[in-house]
């Protein structure tokens, strides 16, 4: 069975039935009726997965950015990259002998 129609029996099945996971292949019994992933690997990471995988545009993107992440690189990076230009005392120094 492929991913997709495992993805369709685990979203079909009755509250309380045992269930595989259409991302990491565990059974598991399915808490709520529009459970369709496990939670053996804690979080959201089988859900995420399947995502990943199975949209063309998320899997074949290598280039997404968190909104945290971006946000770290806007304020801490990207200032601390540029106040480190001006290291070099020597390449302004010549302005104060005239």
């Amino acid at each position: 069975m492929n991913i997709r129609q495992a993805y369709k029996v685990a979203k079909g099945a009755e509250v309380g039935k045992k269930v595989y996971c259409p991302s990491c292949g565990e059974f598991f019994t399915k808490e709520y009726y529009q459970q369709a992933f496990c939670k053996t690997k804690g979080g959201t990471v089988c859900k995420d997965k399947y995502w990943n995988t199975v949209i063309a545009t998320k899997r074949n993107n290598t280039t997404r950015i968190s909104p945290a992440n971006a946000r770290y690189y806007r304020e801490v990076i990207e200032p601390n990259q540029r106040a480190n230009y001006d290291d070099d005392p020597g390449w302004d120094a010549h302005k104060d002998s005239f």
